[in-house]
C-alpha cells in the first residue's frame, strides 16, 4: 500500500512518523498516557510504565519493527496525537493472524473533541482495508469508558477480555474487534 499523507481540512493532518519524530512522539505519548490514567492506577506503576514504554529506545525499537506503523496527528502545526498499528499477530490470540491491531490511539487533552480521533481512526481503517485484513482489533482498559464509547461508535464489538499488567497493577483489558 502506498503511504500517503492525509489532510482532511486545513487544521488536521495525518502522516507516518519518521525517525526524526521519535523524541517528540515519546514526549507526547507519555504525556497522553499519563493524563489518561492519572488517578486510575497507582502512581508508582503509572510512572514505571510510562518511563519504560515511552522511552526513546523502546519507541525507536518499535518504530524499526516492520510490523509497526506510527501515525502522527497534527492540529495545525502542533502534534496532537498518534496511533500505532501492528501487523504482528499475537500468539495468545490465534485468530489475530487475519486481524491488524490498533495497539495505541491517544490524543492530548486539549485536542480532544476536535474530530482528530475520528480522522486518525479513518486513516487506520483505510490502511487495514488496503492491506487486506479481515478486521481491526484492540485491547482497551475496562475503566477507560470514554475510549470504549469511541470504539463502539466505530462498531467495535467486545470479543473477550484479558488481564494486562501495568507495573504491578493488574487491569482487566477488553478485546474489541471491528470487521472491515
Amino acid at each position: 500500500m502506498r503511504e500517503e499523507n492525509t489532510t482532511t481540512d486545513q487544521s488536521i493532518y495525518i502522516r507516518k512518523a519518521s525517525a526524526e519524530d521519535i523524541p517528540s512522539l515519546c514526549t507526547m505519548a507519555g504525556k497522553a498516557f499519563q493524563t489518561a490514567y492519572t488517578g486510575k492506577m497507582p502512581e508508582e506503576d503509572l510512572l514505571a510504565y510510562v518511563t519504560k514504554a515511552f522511552s526513546q529506545e523502546q519507541v525507536l525499537a518499535e518504530w524499526q519493527d516492520a510490523g509497526n506503523t506510527f501515525l502522527l496527528a497534527f492540529y495545525g502545526q502542533e502534534l496532537a496525537g498518534y496511533a500505532k498499528i501492528n501487523t504482528n499477530p499475537r500468539p495468545e490470540r490465534q485468530e489475530t493472524a487475519q486481524y491488524i491491531e490498533l495497539e495505541r490511539l491517544y490524543l492530548l487533552t486539549p485536542f480532544q473533541g476536535r474530530q482528530i480521533g475520528t480522522v486518525l481512526m479513518e486513516h487506520c481503517v483505510r490502511r487495514a482495508t488496503g492491506l487486506g485484513y479481515a478486521a481491526l482489533w484492540l485491547n482497551v482498559w475496562e475503566q477507560n469508558t470514554a475510549a470504549i464509547k469511541f470504539y463502539q461508535r466505530w462498531h467495535f464489538e467486545l470479543i473477550d477480555w484479558t488481564i494486562m499488567m501495568r507495573g504491578n497493577d493488574p487491569q482487566k483489558g477488553l478485546w474489541m474487534r471491528k470487521w472491515l
